[in-house]
């Protein structure tokens, strides 16, 4: 049986380390939908309403790899933040996937995304845009389920795997 997992949250939450371990322990393929939707913003700036079309057209994409790769391969975890029209998002591939798909939403304590954001060596999702991120999964989270938030304040990357998503 096939599963997907959209692994979201704001930036700073652990969705990368996490789906890292899904692939490594668990035999997920990874999908980084960060990765995925630059083409459409080479340089950020996903949140600008100006911006809504080309964001629409990442999500379809993004979309549509899963697909593609749930077709060969029994595991797949997109590891997103969204941006916008979250809702359509997570529509869109329950239509496609039913009980085959699994949305989980790490959800620290604000500021604790914005401490681990800072942390980073790669690269940072700033201050700002994850609290605008933040706002708005705290506004549709009745809408997907509160039961789908998980909050890893006080805990590492490593311990909400084992908690939550080991194999």
């Amino acid at each position: 049986m096939k599963k997907i997992l959209i692994l979201t949250g704001p930036g700073g939450s652990g969705k990368t380390t996490i789906a890292n371990l899904l692939e490594k322990k668990c035999g997920f393929v990874l999908l980084d939908g960060d990765h995925e939707d630059s083409e459409f913003f080479p340089k950020g700036k996903h949140w600008l309403p100006s911006n809504s079309e080309k964001l629409r057209k990442a999500h379809k994409k993004i979309f549509l790899k899963t697909k593609k790769l749930a077709k060969r391969n029994n595991k797949v975890v997109v590891d997103y933040i969204i941006f916008g029209y979250y809702l359509e998002f997570f529509e869109m591939f329950e239509k496609e996937f039913g009980d085959n798909l699994e949305i989980a939403v790490l959800f620290p304590r604000q500021e604790k995304c914005v401490e681990r954001d800072l942390k980073r060596k790669c690269w940072t999702t700033g201050r700002e845009r994850i609290a605008a991120v933040y706002s708005d999964f705290k506004k549709i989270k009745d809408k997907i389920g509160a039961d789908k938030f998980i909050d890893s304040s006080e805990e590492t990357s490593k311990e909400v795997f084992k908690k939550y998503f080991e194999c």
